[in-house]
């Protein structure tokens, strides 16, 4: 998933169900912090974007934090000591996290994630994709568009400031925007075979 769409969909389910929503919103963003550093700092040293995902993403070091941030273990882990401790900002933190995993876990084919950190360097490739075409990235896009749709729509429903039903309308907004980049804009033939 897209990380403003975890953020609208662990809002709208964790957040409701264990308020914090601070805690739950950080939660959501945090597992994908690293990519977006990673993404921003290749770029302002003039980086390609294809270079970025092929060779500077792979790069072991970068993996090593990008999936340690989506360690199911780990989040339930740090969920469970902070709930013992009586910290439930910090149980609310890291159960969005956790729900942050869950939600990539079916959605990930080439580019899954460890997610069973340090417990197993297992890697559960899965047939489909939110952003690949070959692994339905078309179908599962628009699913993960109207999921987060529905959520933005309940979260205004329950009441939200004007600024949070902006940010929302926003986030809905980008993923039209992407949709239609990357799934239904005309893109130019091949050039001739000669």
């Amino acid at each position: 998933m897209h990380t403003p769409g975890h953020a609208v969909v662990n809002l709208a389910t964790l957040g409701c169900i264990v308020g914090h929503e601070g805690a739950v919103l950080a939660g959501a963003i945090l597992p994908d912090l690293p990519i977006v550093i990673l993404y921003i700092f290749e770029r302002l040293r003039g980086t390609p974007e294809q270079t970025i995902w092929a060779v500077c993403y792979q790069n072991r070091y970068w993996l090593a934090i990008i999936h340690g941030a989506h360690s199911i273990p780990l989040s339930l882990i740090g969920a469970g000591l902070g709930w013992l401790v009586g910290l439930p900002a910090l149980a609310a933190f890291f159960a969005s996290v956790m729900l942050h995993a869950l939600g990539d876990f079916p959605v990930h084919a080439i580019d899954a994630h460890r997610h069973f950190l340090p417990f197993s360097q297992y890697r559960f490739v899965s047939p489909f994709s939110y952003w690949d075409e070959r692994f339905h990235g078309k179908q599962v896009a628009l699913l993960e568009a109207l999921l987060v749709l529905g959520c933005s729509l309940w979260l205004v429903r329950r009441g939200v400031s004007r600024l949070a039903a902006a940010v929302l309308l926003l986030v809905n907004l980008g993923y039209v925007r992407s949709y239609w980049r990357n799934f239904l804009r005309p893109r130019p033939a091949a050039p001739p075979v000669t």
